[in-house]
């Protein structure tokens, strides 16, 4: 009985030194999952990163500027429109449509009243509505893209009513 249990004992022993051997001969091929990127990969990879972000912030950081023009723009034809209408119809006509500042809330510079003395009299001179300066390209006054540094002048003619959108 003991050569049976010494026996059975070395046959495990052989096994588990066989498994041992073998997981050890796995880890030392270079198991996948276990390695790490090498120095030049994550280089490659940094490089093409900062050649996207090159290429791209730019064209990022123009939407911002485009799109407060573009507001600007909507919201001065807008009032045109609206003061083209009161014009047509002969009143009412709507107050003010400026600040403290001369401006919208928008910052579209407004020069004159789309009504007279109150607001049952007429304006009395043309009334234009006009936008910052483009900082970056692809906005468009009326059918017409505004170049960089150009603004856009939107203009109610009286007493026709008729609205116009002129880059100067």
């Amino acid at each position: 009985m003991a050569s049976a249990l010494t026996a059975s004992r070395l046959r495990a022993s052989r096994v588990s030194r066989l498994t041992l051997r073998l997981l050890h001969t796995l880890n030392s091929q270079g198991n996948p999952a276990q390695q790490g990127f090498s120095l030049v990969e994550m280089m490659v990879v940094i490089v093409i990163i900062g050649i996207l972000s090159a290429v791209a912030l730019p064209q990022f950081l123009g939407v911002k500027d485009k799109a407060k023009l573009n507001t600007q723009i909507s919201e001065a034809g807008s009032l045109a429109k609206e003061c083209a209408a009161a014009l047509i119809s002969d009143g009412p006509y709507p107050a003010a449509y400026t600040l403290a500042s001369g401006k919208t809330v928008t910052g579209t510079a407004v020069s004159g009243n789309c009504s007279g003395t109150t607001t049952a009299d007429p304006p009395t001179a043309n009334i234009t509505f006009t936008t910052s300066a483009a900082t970056a390209s692809g906005s468009r006054c009326g059918n017409t893209s505004i170049a960089v540094g150009k603004t856009c002048v939107v203009t109610v003619t009286v007493p026709t009513g008729a609205v116009t959108y002129t880059i100067p």
